[in-house]
């Protein structure tokens, strides 16, 4: 997103993130592999690397090249520096210790949904998925229940051009794929301080979620998300919306003393 909109950019380094995106997303790639997904050549592509593995942030593992180790500290860096992870860190651990279920702190990146932080509870289901999905490219905002927390709430310019030309994408039969029923979700959401997923991103699992703001401004949002069984009724009208709203609150709180 937003390749064309600066157009004082640095080819080379954009060539260099489009290589350890495509990293990101693969088990291991030759050069001659890379090369042919960004459409440069294999020498060029070689030179990329090279300069990247002498930074430690490629590794080469038979022949095939694989994002390195030295990125680890860059991603801890990034969230222990992160005021929101510090001031939810302990909310969400305490909410998946009292619900038994998986809870989300996320955050909003190039129109994308980026987790910033969650934590399972001793009943969650589909930990070793979200897991899988920790280091991958931030997901669609409209499928999710923190997602449309955070969307709903955000800037309505910066929401616009977001929307503009978005994805809708189905990710189950229950996902959002209309541009109009989205916003009038969108303004449901506003209205009720709440988003709800149903099935809308993983089939059998319902999440809650609500906006974490400061100042008139989106920070992020928290989700709790559990199965369907466990998950209906008063419980996912009321119940858990209430206690996942006193959860945001709290962080926002917390937040202001970070």
């Amino acid at each position: 997103m937003g390749k064309n909109r600066n157009p004082r950019r640095i080819q080379a380094v954009d060539h260099a993130f489009e290589i350890l995106g495509l990293l990101r997303d693969h088990d291991g790639m030759t050069v001659s592999e890379i090369a042919n997904a960004v459409g440069l050549t294999p020498g060029t592509v070689h030179t990329h690397l090279t300069t990247m593995q002498a930074h430690g942030v490629v590794q080469k593992t038979d022949g095939k090249y694989q994002l390195g180790t030295y990125m680890i500290p860059f991603g801890e860096n990034v969230r222990s520096n992160s005021r929101l992870f510090r001031a939810g860190k302990t909310e969400v651990d305490d909410l998946a210790a009292e619900t038994g279920e998986s809870v989300h702190l996320v955050v909003e990146t190039l129109g994308r949904e980026v987790l910033l932080y969650e934590e399972f509870g001793q009943n969650a289901v589909g930990e070793g998925l979200y897991l899988r999905n920790k280091g991958s490219p931030g997901r669609n905002l409209h499928c999710s229940a923190a997602g449309k927390a955070i969307l709903a709430h955000m800037d309505e310019k910066k929401r616009e051009t977001i929307l503009d030309g978005y994805d809708f994408t189905p990710q189950t039969p229950n996902t959002i794929t209309d541009e109009d029923a989205l916003r009038d979700e969108l303004q449901q959401i506003r209205e009720e301080n709440i988003a709800r997923n149903d099935e809308e991103q993983i089939e059998g699992v319902r999440a809650v979620g609500c906006p974490i703001r400061h100042s008139d401004e989106v920070l992020g949002a928290i989700s709790l998300s559990a199965p369907t069984r466990r998950f209906e009724g008063e419980r996912f009208a009321q119940t858990i919306p209430e206690v996942v709203a006193k959860t945001a609150n709290i962080i926002e709180v917390e937040f202001q003393t970070q």
